[in-house]
């Protein structure tokens, strides 16, 4: 015989109004009730927060990147919208380390995948067949003054 989940007012405004689901967990955690809280929810949506956040560092990292190489395949290109693009996303990968510490392992995990990706979209923007782009590290596509020549 199935176990059937009970559907709790706090599951169904999940369902219904999300922001409003948010709103009454925040207050029933601050509140200490337990009773009042949506576990099963609550602890899909703390899961996909720390996806969350890892997917907004790879994404930033990817586009560091993706710069990085389309302003060495390219020299005749380059832009400041490219220059500002790499300096705003490695900002967004340095906050981002800095208010999760944890995140570092996440980095050095994804990193070769970053950059294969990055190289991949590179060669599809710049409509160029193949190219050779310079292997960095990750000190020097994190370091604010680095631009491959």
């Amino acid at each position: 015989m199935a176990i059937e989940s009970v559907l709790t007012p706090a599951s169904l405004l999940y369902k219904e109004d999300f922001i409003a689901w948010t709103e009454l967990m925040s207050a029933a955690l601050e509140r200490r009730d337990v009773s009042d809280l949506d576990w099963e929810h609550l602890a899909e949506e703390i899961r996909d927060l720390g996806i969350s956040q890892k997917r907004s560092l790879t994404s930033h990292l990817e586009n560091v990147m993706l710069h990085l190489i389309k302003w060495e395949i390219q020299p005749e290109r380059r832009s400041g919208s490219w220059e500002d693009s790499i300096s705003n996303s490695r900002g967004e990968v340095d906050s981002l380390l800095d208010s999760i510490r944890s995140l570092r392992g996440c980095l050095l995990e994804s990193f070769d995948r970053c950059y294969n990706r990055a190289g991949r979209k590179a060669l599809r923007e710049t409509h160029l067949e193949k190219a050779v782009f310079t292997r960095w590290t990750l000190d020097q596509v994190l370091d604010p003054g680095f631009l491959p020549e």
